[in-house]
């Protein structure tokens, strides 16, 4: 078989292998961008499965600046800002952990997570990261930021929106730009009745019918449901202000 035959059966089988099992339809994919910048406290029950899922905080580790939390502290590497448009950026840490070092260094590469030394996983959401053994789950409290940059639609590109702030912002797919209001249900990781997870409760474009509801898909993606419908956005470079 000749090299552009393989090349064109090597497309079709990735491209079937993208097809949902729902009508068959192609989902786009945003690119995950993890999260750092605090403290990731640790699970006493780490195997816990759906939605029983949460912190039963962990408090039995030794002690780092009078507090016996087990807890890792990550930040972006060399006081950097979150990193809100690459997948992949260096991180630093400190733990209290008995199995950590009290500090080092690691990587945040798409959903995977790497502490040298201390941990091997990825995130489960931008709150929650589980190590690849299963023996340790840590939260996060944390909401991104969405004024940097310009969220476009990834479907087919059609929609862009700017933000102010985390409540509101605007569609610039037309003109003139169509206000939008956001509603965030913010992380509580340390509550024992959550939220585990910051999520989107309601993002309402005026004129249209209805709110749009969904997740962060790392830091700089959202994957909104308003009945069958799906908006997928992703955070792109760029300068835009809404009035």
């Amino acid at each position: 078989m000749r090299a552009s035959a393989l090349l064109r059966t090597g497309v079709a089988i990735g491209v079937a292998a993208l097809l949902t099992s729902c009508g068959g339809e192609l989902l786009a994919v945003v690119g995950f961008i993890g999260s750092a910048g605090g403290d990731w406290l640790q699970d006493d029950q780490p195997n816990e499965q759906g939605a029983t899922v949460g912190l039963q905080l962990r408090s039995n580790c030794r002690p780092s600046g009078g507090s016996p939390d087990c807890r890792i502290n990550i930040q972006p590497a060399g006081g950097a800002a979150q990193s809100m448009f690459s997948t992949d950026f260096d991180v630093t840490y400190t733990s209290n952990l008995p199995n950590c070092p009290d500090n080092g260094t690691g990587r945040a590469s798409g959903k995977r997570l790497v502490l040298n030394g201390c941990f091997t996983g990825e995130y489960v959401t931008i709150n929650q990261a589980v190590s690849d053994s299963g023996t340790v789950r840590m939260f996060f409290n944390f909401t991104p930021s969405l004024a940097q940059g310009v969220w476009v639609e990834i479907q087919d590109g059609q929609r862009r929106f700017g933000f102010n702030d985390e409540v509101s912002g605007c569609e610039m797919t037309t003109a003139p730009t169509r206000p939008v209001q956001i509603a965030l249900s913010r992380s509580r990781v340390a509550d024992p009745t959550g939220p585990f997870e910051t999520t989107i409760a309601s993002f309402t474009v005026q004129g249209e019918v209805g709110a749009w509801q969904g997740r962060f898909v790392g830091v700089s993606g959202m994957r909104l449901t308003r009945g069958a419908e799906v908006l997928e956005l992703e955070r792109r470079t760029g300068v835009e202000t809404c009035p």
